[in-house]
């Protein structure tokens, strides 16, 4: 049990997106209302709020922490948004992406690997990934955008189109 939790929280860590860096990827990835869009890894929900505010897209977030997944929630009832986003709880991995045309990720460089093996493998042509601070493997960027984030950290953002 407890090496599960170890692998966890190595693997998947809770580092929240700020929102500059948010709005300039959803911005970057021209989301229209006629697009899924998924984040892996939604932690508190944020990315999905602010992609079903201002975009009115249906968003998917996948979650493995139960704590945050019950914050999530909350923040997306309160926001009054249950009809555009629906929180999975469930390991990034175990989640099908075939289905999403837009996907947001703040990964751990731990599993950019795999994640990568996993998004060619399973994502249409076409399908727009966003990457905060880790590019993914094996894929070049159609676009990097990079932000200030204090005196210590450049965010920088990787839009990919498969």
């Amino acid at each position: 049990m407890q090496l599960a939790i170890v692998r966890i929280l190595s693997e998947f860590p809770y580092l929240r997106s700020p929102i500059q860096v948010i709005d300039k990827a959803l911005e970057a990835a021209e989301l229209d209302g006629k697009e899924v869009f998924a984040d892996l890894g939604c932690g508190d929900g944020a990315v999905l709020l602010r992609a079903a505010e201002r975009f009115r897209v249906f968003s998917v977030g996948f979650e493995i922490n139960p704590m945050l997944v019950q914050i999530a929630r909350r923040r997306i009832r309160s926001a009054g948004l249950q009809e555009l986003i629906e929180i999975v709880h469930s390991d990034l991995f175990s989640a099908d992406l075939s289905r999403f045309d837009v996907i947001y990720i703040y990964p751990s460089p731990l599993v950019t690997e795999r994640l990568t093996n996993k998004i060619l493998a399973e994502c249409a042509k076409g399908t727009k990934i966003l990457v905060h601070d880790y590019p993914l493997r094996l894929l070049q960027p159609i676009n990097v955008v990079k932000l200030p984030g204090g005196p210590l950290h450049t965010h920088t953002l990787y839009l990919y189109k498969i």
